[in-house]
């Protein structure tokens, strides 16, 4: 007698792999959070070096030469001792040319607003509101109305005032992040137990449905059947 053989079933081994890698996966990926707080860091850094470098190329013109014992540190913003006590008010041609230089200057800031609206348009209202701040004390210096002193005095202010409401705004995105972070997260172990238990069930289904071969042999009038 001819042995008989089922057919042998892929679709419990198919349905197996396809619970790893889709564990693997939920396992290994990053969250949506991670994604965004890596873009928004990325393009951040990108867009303040660009400004940076806008800013600098206008400041460094030779026709600007006169303006730089008044300008302070494009890194830290922070003015000298000397630029905090010149009591003097501009001269005519050095308001024309502060005047000229801020012109140049503003579009570096529109692009760095515009760039960073894309991944952090929390932050575009302060900063704005902060050059708006900053803008209203360059007019009274073109308009000579105050001191360089005057001038470089409200500028730390401003950017001091301007820094902790960014650092307090950083704080807050970070804690949404990580909210959304938490959630996604949880959403994904849930997934991954859900996962893991239909497998196991298949498995069991499988199992009872596992394809039984039968072999047997004869002897004489003597039949020997195996099943396994």
């Amino acid at each position: 007698m001819r042995s008989r053989k089922m057919p042998i079933r892929t679709f419990g081994t198919v349905t197996r792999l396809t619970c790893v890698v889709t564990l693997f996966l939920l396992a290994a990926c990053a969250t949506a959070a991670q994604r965004q707080a890596q873009q928004a860091s990325t393009m951040t850094r990108e867009a303040a070096t660009q400004l940076k470098s806008c800013i600098s190329a206008v400041v460094d013109k030779p026709e600007y030469a006169a303006l730089l014992p008044h300008t302070p540190d494009l890194d830290s913003g922070q003015h000298t001792m000397a630029q905090l006590t010149n009591e003097t008010v501009p001269s005519v041609q050095d308001a024309r040319l502060f005047a000229a230089r801020f012109d140049e200057v503003n579009p570096c800031r529109k692009r760095f607003l515009s760039a960073l609206a894309a991944v952090r348009p929390d932050l575009v209202p302060i900063l704005a509101d902060g050059y708006a701040k900053g803008d209203a004390v360059a007019a009274l210096l073109v308009e000579r109305k105050i001191t360089w002193a005057e001038s470089a005095k409200r500028a730390e202010e401003n950017t001091n005032s301007l820094r902790k409401q960014l650092a307090a705004a950083d704080q807050q995105w970070i804690a949404e992040l990580k909210a959304e972070n938490q959630a996604e997260l949880a959403q994904r172990q849930a997934a991954a137990a859900a996962l893991m238990q239909w497998s196991q069930q298949q498995q069991m289904i499988n199992a009872i449905n596992r394809p039984v071969t039968t072999n047997c042999n004869r002897f004489g009038s003597t039949v020997n059947c195996t099943s396994y």
